[in-house]
């Protein structure tokens, strides 16, 4: 920026320019420090002028090495911002971003780490979690990123060397001579608004107007530094300053003030130390403020007072969660104020020496070097629980060390690998009788994070479609009369039937599988539904859950009530994600309290918790669509099977696959029926139709034919999935292939403009 950006008020169509300045600065930094790191080293970025280095240096790395060699650690001085100020910056996400490549994460108080675990919350939808030792753990990336609050105090060993400096005794002396028989109040501050200096002097003027008596026996001795790196704050603070200094010595005298001017960003130390230890109490009204070590300073300069003085804090500054000594102001609450200086001013001996006490021990003992080693035993902690991971994988290794279970977990472990689009091609060619299930919102309909602070009408995947290439895809294979397909969705009938019911030969099942619609068949234009017989009085549920949800949703803003067949739903995806996540944990508890007597259980996943009936999950319709195609033409069996679901609901999916494999060669009477089947409308049920009347056999015919079976989980997670794919853009890739028989076809994304451009059509 020039010289004219410095003196002039913010302008938000100059961040643009400001920004990409930014990135050229972080990104030179990245490709000199790749240059000099070496595996294993730790490199350590402090404050937010190189906030995105970490990312900028872990790409050069990759680029380089192609690995990340190094640790990385984070740390910021100054106030974390609120979530707001990020979503109000286009560059926000891309901040958040940079700083969540580091593996540490540090901060000096709990209000800073607060705000950055909220933004990233909602802008980014990253959770946070508590770790072991106290620590708290960002899973971002399929990393987990340590937060950490540690704090740093002042050198003592070099504040006892310059406290005995003649210079430092000579002009405390000074000080007490000037202002004898006068209680000394220390103020320094830098000039700028932040600082609350202009508060300051309408308290202390207001506490001259009020307390007669103390006119003669205090002063307030307060230095400004003016360090021009804000030239026009400076400039109106100073300003400001001057007019209240002059009001104040005109009403009361010169006495009762000795203020001066500094230039530059600090006080020379022996002056610094020598207000310290002549003054009776400090006194600070920062309306923002990183970590400031002034008080600190003062603490330890008053460690061989006879009587300590005092910090009276703002509550806005950061050293007051650091004090426990200090007594708390807020610099906008002028009595409250006048009070705690008065306060201070008479406090007995015993009280002073008892507040001083609290605090003397960690200002002592919590030099930088401590602080260094206080961050780095964070960071070699993480790491020595990652490693006693891998020690216990290891172990697990050894054979006289394994029982049943965890020589099972192993196995699984090694033979989930990545699914190659080739072996899917491969196998669908080589078979005819195949059938695809697929989960919806999260596998063909690319979400955005459920914990991204979103209000829209949308809710989940209301109104959401699949990327156009996918349902072309999904067309084209459900043409295929060797083919069938099925979406299975968590949401209710009507809006997976908006979204996806025009495609013809899709079979549909909504709400975890309790509802389902067999393919349209060539000429139908209307869907017929039916319904899973799971046992549950339904009716009787509603009438106590309602109005208990009915309770929350008044009390929660954006919260709405969701029906669906065979469940309940209260969703709080358009709420406060910190708020809304809060509610629904209380909600699930009373909902389990009121329901008890009922077959039900309590699903809380994507912004809404759901009552649905005990037996109900995606297994039950996956298994019974199974067990129909394969009693079909005398029972020919089927002999290619993919199933796709990206979190826990899609797990029973993925059993559900392996339980049938398992039946296939079964008596009917051994295995477990699927549930009755009802007709959601009036009339009889047609007899020619399938999916109503359960297969009196699943022996197949043809038992030596080969047949495959993929299960495959949409990230990289635990699952009982047998192989995984990053994401639901990877599904979509999969399945353009598959529709055009060809493993050099891709997925390409729509633009996000042609995407939301739907939205109006």
């Amino acid at each position: 920026g020039t010289l004219f950006d410095l003196r002039s008020s913010w302008d938000q169509r100059q961040v643009g320019p400001w920004f990409e300045a930014f990135k050229i600065v972080n990104q030179t930094f990245a490709v000199e420090v790749a240059k000099m790191v070496q595996p294993e080293d730790i490199v350590w970025v402090h404050d937010y002028h190189l906030s995105l280095l970490p990312q900028m240096l872990g790409d050069e790395e990759k680029k380089t090495k192609s690995v990340r060699l190094t640790k990385k650690i984070f740390f910021l001085h100054i106030p974390f911002p609120v979530s707001m100020i990020f979503k109000e910056m286009e560059c926000g996400p891309a901040i958040l971003e940079g700083i969540l490549h580091a593996d540490v994460v540090g901060f000096h108080g709990f209000t800073e780490a607060r705000h950055f675990l909220s933004s990233a919350k909602r802008i980014l939808g990253v959770s946070h979690e508590s770790l072991e030792g106290g620590l708290i753990g960002v899973k971002y990336q399929k990393r987990t990123i340590v937060v950490t609050m540690s704090s740093v105090s002042v050198e003592p060993y070099m504040v006892d060397a310059v406290m005995q400096l003649p210079t430092t005794i000579d002009a405390e002396a000074a000080l007490r001579s000037k202002h004898a028989g006068r209680m000394i109040i220390a103020g320094l501050d830098v000039a700028q608004y932040l600082s609350g200096v202009g508060l300051k002097l309408i308290a202390y003027e207001q506490l001259l107007h009020d307390s007669p008596t103390w006119r003669d026996t205090i002063v307030l001795v307060q230095r400004c530094l003016i360090p021009g790196a804000r030239q026009l704050d400076e400039a109106n603070t100073i300003r400001e300053i001057r007019l209240k200094v002059d009001r104040i010595k005109t009403k009361y005298g010169d006495a009762v003030i000795d203020y001066e001017e500094v230039f530059g960003s600090t006080l020379p130390v022996d002056q610094r130390l020598a207000l310290w230890k002549a003054s009776d109490c400090l006194f600070n009204t920062e309306v923002r403020c990183g970590l400031n070590l002034w008080p600190l300073e003062y603490v330890y300069a008053q460690k061989e007072s006879d009587l300590p003085g005092i910090v009276i804090a703002s509550e806005f500054s950061l050293v007051f969660g650091i004090l426990n000594g200090a007594l708390r102001i807020s610099p906008f609450a002028i009595k409250e104020t006048l009070a705690t200086i008065d306060t201070a001013l008479t406090m007995s001996k015993v009280e002073r020496e008892g507040r001083h006490l609290r605090d003397i021990e960690f200002v002592s003992s919590s030099s930088s070097a401590q602080w260094m080693q206080n961050v780095l035993r964070d960071l070699r902690d993480q790491s020595i629980d990652d490693q006693r991971n891998v020690e216990s994988e290891q172990k697990l290794l050894s054979p006289e060390s394994q029982n049943v279970a965890e020589f099972l977990a192993i196995e699984r472990d090694e033979q989930f690998t990545r699914l190659d689009p080739k072996s899917i091609i491969s196998a669908y060619k080589s078979t005819s009788r195949r059938v695809i299930a697929l989960d919806f919102n999260g596998t063909i309909v690319i979400k955005e994070a459920v914990d991204s602070f979103l209000k829209r009408d949308a809710i989940g995947s209301a109104g959401d479609a699949p990327p156009q290439a996918v349902c072309q895809s999904l067309e084209k294979l459900c043409a295929d009369p060797q083919n069938t397909v099925f979406v299975v969705s968590g949401d209710n009938k009507e809006n997976v039937e908006k979204a996806i019911g025009n495609i013809p030969g899709l079979g549909l099942a909504a709400s975890n599988g309790s509802c389902f619609s067999p393919p349209l068949m060539n000429g139908d234009s209307t869907r017929t539904w039916f319904a899973l017989d799971l046992g549950v009085d339904w009716d009787s549920v509603k009438k106590v859950a309602i109005p208990l949800m009915s309770k929350f949703t008044a009390r929660t803003n954006g919260s709405f009530i969701k029906l669906a067949h065979s469940s309940l739903g209260w969703s709080y995806y358009s709420c406060d994600p910190e708020f809304g996540s809060l509610q629904a944990k209380y909600l699930v508890v009373e909902l389990e309290r009121e329901l008890a007597a009922y077959d039900v259980r309590f699903v809380n996943l994507k912004g809404i918790v759901e009552v649905i009936p005990r037996r109900l999950n995606k297994g039950i319709i996956v298994k019974k669509i199974l067990r129909d195609i394969a009693a079909r033409d005398n029972n020919a069996g089927v002999d290619f099977v993919l199933c796709m679901g990206d979190d826990i609901s899609d797990e029973k999916m993925f059993t559900s696959v392996f339980s049938f494999v398992s039946e296939m060669d079964e008596d009917y009477p051994n295995v477990v029926p699927s549930p009755p089947v009802t007709q959601l409308s009036q009339g009889t049920l047609p007899a020619s139709q399938s999916f109503l009347v359960e297969a009196p056999s699943v022996r197949c015919t043809d038992l030596t034919a080969p047949m495959f079976a993929f299960t495959v989980a949409v990230g990289k997670k635990p699952t009982h999935a047998s192989q995984y794919v990053d994401g639901a853009e990877d599904v979509a890739d999969l399945l353009v292939k598959m529709a055009t028989g060809s493993a050099d076809a891709f997925f390409r994304r729509e633009k996000e403009a042609d995407r939301q451009l739907k939205h109006f059509v």
